[in-house]
This record gives structure tokens, C-alpha cells and sequence, in this order.
């Protein structure tokens, strides 16, 4: 599949925990496999206009990737006027802050469950 068959924009969390590191690394994963486009979080933060207005404007599915109850990525999407998207948690797929190590596995899972709510 390629980024043209997905039809995704994707945008994380990068929190210095494990929760973190996993919607960092699944949103890493999907870009470097072609399987979405991602977006620079701190660009969206600093108000990047040309990004936001890029990405309020996009046919492409926009999936925001948190990876604690704070919810920091939907959170500054939102401050930025940016409604339009699906937001998801590592936390929902039973992975525990500084508990649940980082696995292959549990990644493959959430990369599967977004390419599912994505067709």
C-alpha cells in the first residue's frame, strides 16, 4: 500500500515515556513505510501557518496519536483550529505508563488498527 491508498495524515505524541515513545515510534513506522504522510507537532505548535492550513484543508484522514491521558497532540491541534481528525491513545491498546515495554508487537497492533479505521 502506498500513502495514495491509505490516505493518511498522521501526527504523534513524542512524551519521554514509554506510552510516548510508542505513538512516536508507530507514526515513524508508518511514514518511513509509506503507509502515511507525517506531521511535525511542534510546527503545528510554534503556528506554522502554511503547515495548519495545509492540514485543515487535506482530503487525507488526519490521526492524532497520544500517548498518555494528558493528550498533548490533540490538545495543540485543537488550539490550532484543527478539529478534523481521529485521535487515538497508546493507553486505549492496554499499555501502561512505565509499565509496558516497547514490542514489535503492540506496535504492529496499533499500525493495524489505524490502517482499519483509515480505509
Amino acid at each position: 500500500m502506498t500513502t495514495q491508498d491509505l490516505n493518511i495524515m498522521i501526527v504523534s505524541c513524542s512524551g519521554a515515556s514509554n506510552t510516548g515513545c510508542y505513538a512516536d515510534r508507530v507514526a515513524r513506522m508508518m511514514a518511513e513505510s509509506g503507509q502515511a504522510d507525517m506531521i511535525c507537532l511542534p510546527k503545528v505548535a510554534i503556528n506554522d501557518e502554511k503547515l495548519i492550513e495545509n492540514v485543515k484543508n487535506t482530503s487525507k484522514k488526519v490521526v492524532v496519536i497520544d500517548g498518555c491521558p494528558f493528550n498533548c497532540a490533540e490538545k495543540i491541534m485543537k488550539d490550532h483550529g484543527i478539529v478534523n481528525f481521529v485521535h487515538i491513545n497508546t493507553t486505549d491498546f492496554g499499555i501502561v505508563k512505565g509499565q509496558t515495554p516497547v514490542t514489535d508487537d503492540n506496535l504492529s497492533r496499533i499500525i493495524t488498527y489505524i490502517k482499519t479505521i483509515s480505509e
